[in-house]
């Protein structure tokens, strides 16, 4: 027997700009939100998608940073996303090898960030890797967690 979940991971967008006199960026932000599809829990393999940021960046040179919130879980070692009383186990990753837990650079994560070189209008993709975690006893039903994504320039 098994169980269809569908499971997506939104993400709520907080673009903050900190700009100093000499450093000052328009940044418009957008989010491509990980859509998981349908969940086996006898797969024995994890499912594996990618989603991603896209920074777009007037002014200045300067620094970005990007950080992604723990969603409902409260924890980045242990996102969960949520159907009625069922929750499900999962994670966004900065690299496709799913090692480098993306956050704000506490309990464990990192966060990641771009050089913009020249001043006038640049362009960024930022990647975003999720994994729902394999064998997991849930009940059906569709999965949500919203995360917040913040870019600080």
């Amino acid at each position: 027997m098994s169980v269809r979940c569908v499971a997506v991971v939104s993400c709520a967008l907080l673009a903050l700009c900190s700009a100093r006199a000499d450093a000052q960026a328009n940044c418009r932000v957008s989010v491509v939100p990980l859509a998981f599809g349908d969940y086996y829990p006898v797969d024995r393999a994890p499912l594996d998608v990618t989603g991603s940021i896209d920074v777009s960046c007037r002014g200045r040179a300067g620094l970005f940073l990007a950080t992604i919130s723990t969603g409902s879980s409260g924890s980045y070692t242990n996102r969960e996303m949520q159907s009625g009383p069922y929750t499900m186990r999962y994670n966004l990753y900065r690299d496709s090898a799913r090692s480098l837990i993306w956050g704000d650079g506490t309990g464990g994560s990192v966060v990641n960030g771009r050089v913009k070189l020249r001043n006038g209008r640049q362009d960024f993709t930022l990647p975003v890797y999720g994994r729902i975690f394999p064998q997991q006893s849930v009940g059906a039903g569709i999965y949500v967690d919203d995360v917040i994504v913040t870019i600080v320039f």
